[in-house]
């Protein structure tokens, strides 16, 4: 799919009559319901990509991303919101959480999920949904000539949009600073009010990036591997956070 097709596929999501305007609720119906899909990706291939679906085998992870779910609902202070997510340490499942607490939000049939992969150290939206991406995130902070709608991608998940990081990956405290991000997170916000926003953010401990973003979001999330972190590292982690957006620990196994 060339750039031309997924900028038509998004413009279609946000095209209303202006009856629609009247009756916001109608509105968002006809988003999710014109929706352009692409392949979508088959219960083989998310379980290899480890993506929650309503046909997997193992429902113990369903019910558990759709309790996280529930729980980030409950303490949501908007229709939508942007929550980040991030781990303790490297490697550690933050990416596996971000992914499927934002196909949890895709399971409602009245609501859509987008996944911004702002973690430019360990970059996995792209493959983990077999993208080929020609821009992304840090393409569009990058050239102001890029629009919103070139660097959003069909998931093969239904409902499920993503961002992935693009092709400037070198430091992302200028990139996450920038009042181009701030604005991109508010356009997100006001164009698709439909939508839930899953930042998926760098390790707590491997860079400052994910002090810089917390202040863009509404909720962060922390998620502690088993095993592989102290007590004292948690403690250091969670204060490295906002406490006022702070929503709690996922226990990654």
């Amino acid at each position: 799919m060339n750039s031309d097709d997924r900028a038509r596929n998004e413009i279609t999501e946000i095209t209303a009559k202006s009856s629609d305007i009247k009756h916001p609720e109608k509105n968002y119906s006809r988003q999710i319901k014109t929706m352009r899909e692409a392949q979508l990706l088959s219960e083989a291939d998310l379980d290899k990509a480890q993506i929650i679906h309503a046909g997997m085998a193992n429902r113990d992870i369903i019910n558990l991303f759709r309790d996280l779910r529930t729980k980030v609902l409950h303490t949501g202070q908007r229709e939508n919101f942007v929550i980040l997510v991030s781990c303790v340490c490297e490697q550690g499942g933050g990416s596996f959480v971000a992914r499927n607490l934002a196909a949890a939000f895709a399971f409602d049939q009245s609501k859509t999920a987008l996944l911004i992969d702002c973690n430019l150290y360990e970059p996995s939206v792209h493959t983990t949904f077999g993208i080929e991406a020609e821009l992304g995130l840090t393409d569009y902070l990058a050239d102001e000539s890029i629009d919103v709608d070139e660097i959003i991608y069909a998931s093969g998940v239904p409902r499920l949009r993503v961002i992935p990081t693009g092709n400037y990956c070198e430091s992302g405290n200028e990139h996450f600073t920038s009042d181009r991000m701030k604005k991109l997170i508010d356009d997100l916000l006001r164009r698709y009010p439909d939508r839930y926003i899953v930042i998926d953010a760098p390790a707590v401990s491997a860079s400052a990036d994910t002090r810089i973003l917390v202040e863009l979001c509404d909720q962060a999330l922390l998620v502690v591997p088993y095993g592989k972190v102290v007590e004292s590292d948690i403690r250091t982690a969670i204060e490295s956070l906002s406490r006022t957006k702070f929503a709690g620990v996922v226990f990654n196994n």
